[in-house]
């Protein structure tokens, strides 16, 4: 089924016709593991960018978003992550008008990890706590991703892109001893992600 619908679709050209400017927007999910694992469950994100195709190397900037819940008993509360990204992508078959293109990245990443909720977010306990003073989480750090996947040709000018990303976790200390979690400041994400590339 698949193959008879790629078969059906415009050649998308050779990786030397699309150099220059492009965008492309992309929706996933992603996974925690190590110290925030322990206190946040993996939730959807998102990002945009844009790119610069230039041979068989493609450089880009953007920005990431990502929300996710804490564990149990704090499951009412969200935390979010927005994070930009400088990234190098290398094209290792990119010779010839292949639909199908495989793609490797390695990104700089400068995030922002707090919780939303007045009970982390805005120093006030909920009403069931009143009188408990809770310090506001507000934390930065910069890590590392490893990305690879494929891009798939839809047309000349525009592709879908299937990818899986590796991606530390160094933060500033995010106290939450307050509430009998400890001190987290790192740890690891495994993500998904679909999305599009539009080259105009």
């Amino acid at each position: 089924m698949v193959g008879l619908f790629l078969f059906g679709l415009p050649a998308p050209g050779s990786l030397a016709a699309q150099q220059g400017l492009g965008f492309e927007g992309s929706i996933g999910y992603q996974s925690l593991n190590g110290e925030y694992g322990d206190v946040l469950k993996g939730g959807v994100d998102g990002e945009f960018s844009i790119v610069w195709t230039r041979s068989k190397l493609r450089y880009g900037i953007g920005l990431d978003w990502a929300s996710y819940q804490m564990v149990e008993p704090f499951e009412k509360e969200s935390w979010s992550n927005v994070a930009g990204h400088l990234a190098l992508s290398f094209f290792p078959f990119a010779e010839g008008g292949g639909r199908v293109r495989p793609w490797i990245e390695i990104r700089t990443v400068a995030r922002r990890l707090r919780p939303e909720g007045d009970f982390l977010g805005g120093g006030h306990a909920p009403p069931e706590e009143e009188g408990e003073n809770i310090s506001p989480i507000r934390v930065f750090g910069m890590s590392g991703a490893a990305v690879a996947g494929v891009e798939i040709g839809l047309t000349r000018r525009s592709w879908l892109k299937l990818g899986g990303y590796l991606s530390t976790i160094n933060t500033e200390n995010a106290e939450l001893g307050e509430i009998d979690l400890g001190t987290v400041d790192s740890g690891s994400i495994i993500g998904f992600r679909l999305g599009l590339l539009w080259i105009p």
